[in-house]
């Protein structure tokens, strides 16, 4: 008895695992892969700043044109100049941005909690009435949090360049005529 149970139940499994199967190919949606290039490229926060729901759809609205490339404040210019670059629009990108990151200042944190739920990178911990800090190396400078802090403890400053923090100056043509 319990042996017929059990084959039952397998071969019902493997019955709807192949329907399933069948159903996922016959039913596939196929997508623009330009989209989905565009979509891999932003950060994923789904923070908004954009002025869309989440980084699929702003990727659906660049790669149709109503969006400019560099519409993604915490992808800076290396995200827009890449994203033009496989879209072949030409933007104009200021001279080397300054990379942000947020700064607690401690003591005067009162644990309000509203500067983590703010944050669409999980880049500050800290429980609901302790202290808060920042991971500096997934802190993207989007300014969300900044724009949430009660006390004003909660600053954006420059990413100064160190050994984990390095960046490369672009280079510059030197190319005899």
């Amino acid at each position: 008895m319990l042996m017929s149970a059990l084959l039952f139940f397998v071969i019902l499994g493997a019955a709807l695992g192949a329907l399933l199967g069948m159903a996922a190919t016959f039913f596939k949606v196929e997508s623009n892969p330009l989209v989905d290039q565009i979509e891999g490229l932003l950060p994923g926060g789904q923070c908004g700043q954009c002025g869309e729901a989440g980084c699929r759809q702003a990727a659906e609205k660049i790669v149709s044109g109503e969006l400019h490339p560099d519409c993604c404040p915490p992808g800076g210019s290396v995200l827009a100049a890449t994203m033009a670059d496989i879209l072949g629009v030409a933007i104009e990108i200021s001279d080397e941005q300054k990379e942000l990151v947020a700064v607690i200042e401690e003591a005067q944190c009162s644990g309000c909690h509203r500067c983590v739920k703010a944050c669409p990178f999980d880049a500050i911990v800290g429980a609901p009435k302790q202290l808060h800090t920042v991971i500096k190396d997934v802190c993207t400078g989007c300014q969300l949090c900044s724009e949430s802090c009660p006390q004003h403890c909660l600053t954006m400053e420059e990413l100064i360049p160190d050994a984990k923090h390095w960046y490369w100056p672009k280079p510059t043509s030197s190319v005899a005529a």
